[in-house]
């Protein structure tokens, strides 16, 4: 075995024990540097013992910041309609939101107004959100809802489940939606979620429905795949081959 293949090793055992031990309090692990001094070694050596470990599921790392203790995933149930903040709260994360855009908009998209999300004056509300768990972005949010629906929107709602304030405040009995999954690179959402434009997102497109099919929701969801993980139960049909 070659000397920066055993010292490689060695660094990515390091770092595992640690994490193992819960040396990491604030979840941040040395910088390239740190280590790269402490074993003697270059950086590219380094960076393959902690790329070694992201690939494993075991660190995450943020530009210009570092390498982070990778912390359990959100999980999100694809054989259920579930709101972020319900899918989180099985984790008893600590759940926030940053506020991009809160407004309604006259719109005349072809689209809204054929998923009849329109009011009489042809606005829509338009919501644009930043999800945090532990204060660590995790999805992007960008949807539009029934602008006849939903008379109002207070900040306190947008930092909590629109879905609890749509059924318990307004009485809205949601039914089911229709997701659309595919990925994407994070490009423009890369500021907002703190990963690089390179890196791949998840993205779902949802259109929500109520009880009498009046659609309520219609918007993509951008969900960071270190940070979330999806889990579906598929089940076998009667008579498939």
């Amino acid at each position: 075995m070659k000397e920066n293949q055993y010292q490689y090793i060695k660094i990515k055992d390091y770092i595992q024990k640690n994490i193992q031990k819960g040396v990491y309090k604030d979840d941040r692990i040395e910088s390239e540097n740190c280590l790269a001094k402490q074993f003697h070694v270059s950086r590219m050596t380094v960076r393959q013992a902690l790329l070694s470990l992201q690939q494993e599921g075991l660190i995450y790392t943020v530009p210009k910041k570092g390498a982070y203790v990778q912390k359990q995933k959100s999980l999100k149930t694809l054989d259920g309609l579930q709101s972020f903040s319900e899918d989180v709260s099985r984790l008893e994360g600590d759940i926030s939101s940053q506020i991009i855009l809160c407004q309604k908009e006259k719109t005349d998209d072809m689209k809204l107004q054929s998923l009849g999300l329109l009011d009489k004056n042809q606005e829509v509300w338009h919501i644009v959100r930043v999800r945090y768990m532990d204060r660590e972005p995790i999805a992007y949010e960008d949807g539009y809802y029934h602008g006849g629906l939903v008379p109002d929107i207070s900040v306190q709602v947008l930092q909590q489940s629109l879905y609890a304030y749509f059924e318990n405040e307004l009485q809205l009995n949601i039914a089911y939606s229709h997701q659309q999954i595919d990925a994407c690179l994070a490009e423009q959402f890369a500021h907002y979620l703190e990963i690089s434009k390179e890196q791949p997102l998840l993205r779902i497109l949802q259109t929500t429905y109520l009880k009498d099919d009046v659609c309520l929701e219609y918007g993509y969801t951008y969900y960071r795949v270190d940070k979330y993980s999806f889990n579906q139960i598929a089940y076998r049909k009667k008579g498939d081959l």
